[in-house]
């Protein structure tokens, strides 16, 4: 995904952080035993969440040992293992990879992506889509309906967010199964639309550059990203606001026995953090490593 659900690590708790550290480098772990090594580095905060919430949601308990890293190979450290739920959420960011790459060329004609999705990406996407065939499916069919709203220079945040919040809410319906609870699949809805909004914010300024759709471009005179968020302050808080709002009143009705203190955090001060820094700084907001 995108790299904007993260936790605020200084106001963490010690074992909310060795815990939430140990899901990020379980899920690298086992993109690595699944996917292969170069698929490591697709490793995002944003999966990682989706797996913390997919444990706590369903009150399963995600096994750790201690073991080294490939970065950090002298000093141990906890780090998740292998279970269904693990396997379920590398093998949906592998699709979404492929998508993002996909979309990523067909945006900016990257030959760095277009070659990323070739040579290293693409024959997991195949292993992936025989397992999730109608994901898959889904997923081009939402991508198309985003490409459609983009050849139509749509300018509501709204409208051209939903195909991916709809992307976010199918994720869920894979990964909770028959526990779809209605407030989980409303915060999967919100949380995709967050993150579009986010990503749109976060990139206007090379969008511009490159001539690519943004729908804040739309119907606007852009002059540097600075200009922008000053000028647009109002319309920026209003739309990232609300949808973040909307994530803390789902997140409220859902009943969670474990790992709440890392969700806890991740949505009531990474998120928001996040949010404000992207409502006052012109440099990226998107973190890619923990």
């Amino acid at each position: 995904m995108f790299g904007y659900v993260i936790p605020d690590k200084l106001n963490m708790f010690m074992k909310d952080y060795y815990g939430y550290r140990g899901f990020y480098c379980g899920l690298c772990k086992s993109i690595g035993r699944r996917c292969g090594q170069l698929m490591r580095i697709g490793t995002t905060y944003d999966m990682t969440f989706l797996n913390v919430l997919a444990h706590a949601v369903l009150d399963v308990e995600l096994p750790m040992k201690m073991g080294v890293c490939v970065l950090n190979p002298v000093q141990k450290k906890l780090i998740g293992q292998d279970d269904e739920l693990t396997k379920k959420v590398v093998d949906i960011s592998t699709i979404l990879a492929h998508y993002k790459c996909v979309d990523d060329f067909k945006d900016e004609k990257s030959a760095s992506k277009r070659f990323a999705d070739v040579m290293v990406i693409k024959r997991h996407y195949k292993k992936a889509k025989k397992l999730y065939p109608d994901f898959d499916k889904y997923i081009n069919e939402k991508y198309q309906d985003l490409a459609n709203l983009e050849s139509e220079k749509c300018s509501s945040p709204d409208r051209v967010a939903h195909p991916f919040a709809e992307i976010m809410v199918e994720i869920g319906r894979i990964v909770f199964g028959d526990n779809y609870q209605e407030p989980v699949k409303n915060m999967m809805y919100n949380l995709g639309k967050w993150v579009y909004i986010c990503d749109a914010v976060d990139d206007i300024d090379d969008d511009f550059k490159k001539k690519s759709y943004n729908v804040f471009l739309q119907g606007y005179e852009y002059k540097d990203k600075a200009t922008f968020l000053q000028e647009k302050q109002e319309v920026l808080q209003f739309v990232l606001m609300s949808a973040y709002n909307a994530i803390l009143d789902d997140f409220d009705k859902i009943q969670v026995k474990k790992y709440e203190g890392i969700l806890t955090n991740i949505i009531w001060y990474g998120m928001l953090n996040n949010t404000k820094d992207l409502l006052r700084r012109s440099v990226k907001c998107k973190k890619t490593r923990i």
